[in-house]
């Protein structure tokens, strides 16, 4: 792979050419060899991790279209673009020549565990971390060290009396309409952050 390309626009590009005794053909098949659809997704995820210098690992994908066969010797140009780089999303497309072979959103995460509790500290989020804090009276966490992903049903025992009240104090704080019915959806601190941010946008 070449040294990837990182534009101001957010788009990361790169070139991959192929070896004909790559591990990848071993077994895909033994008389015609093509280049499975894992290790297209894989080129992409080394890219952008290359690109940022960090340790992301695939953690999720969407609507992935694989359109043409790729044989060894082949060069490829990988793009992606961010579409959301705080949550790791990226949608991205291989081409060969003037073909496009795959395209499709990956969802990317750190390795670095110490890293991912600091990744997500919005404005957002950290005021909804702070109400949550003082409503449950919850001891030895703080905004900072409030893990986005923890279930607040499941792991942190909040009720619908609890949901209700933070409810309240989050449409008087950000001063948006939460529709009950969305009350069930709303399972985590990041989840929350996020509807409150969509629901300002909407205003």
């Amino acid at each position: 792979m070449s040294a990837p390309e990182h534009s101001a626009a957010g788009e990361i590009c790169a070139q991959v050419q192929l070896q004909v005794d790559s591990p990848w053909f071993d077994g895909h098949f033994p008389d015609f060899p093509v280049l499975p659809g894992i290790a297209q997704v894989s080129m992409v995820v080394e890219m952008v991790a290359t690109a940022l210098a960090l340790p992301l690992y695939l953690k999720s994908a969407s609507r992935i279209k694989f359109k043409r066969l790729v044989a060894p010797d082949a060069v490829l140009t990988v793009h992606a673009t961010a579409e959301n780089a705080q949550q790791g999303q990226y949608s991205y497309r291989i081409r060969e020549g003037g073909e496009e072979v795959s395209s499709g959103t990956i969802f990317l995460a750190h390795n670095d565990i110490e890293y991912n509790m600091q990744a997500d500290k919005s404005p957002t989020t950290l005021r909804v971390a702070a109400i949550i804090i003082n409503e449950l009276k919850l001891e030895e966490v703080t905004p900072d060290s409030f893990d986005p992903d923890l279930d607040l049903v499941d792991e942190v025992g909040i009720d619908s009396m609890d949901l209700a009240t933070i409810a309240l104090v989050i449409r008087d704080e950000f001063g948006i309409r939460i529709d009950e019915d969305d009350y069930p959806k709303l399972t985590t601190l990041r989840i929350i952050a996020n509807y409150i941010d969509e629901k300002k946008n909407e205003a």
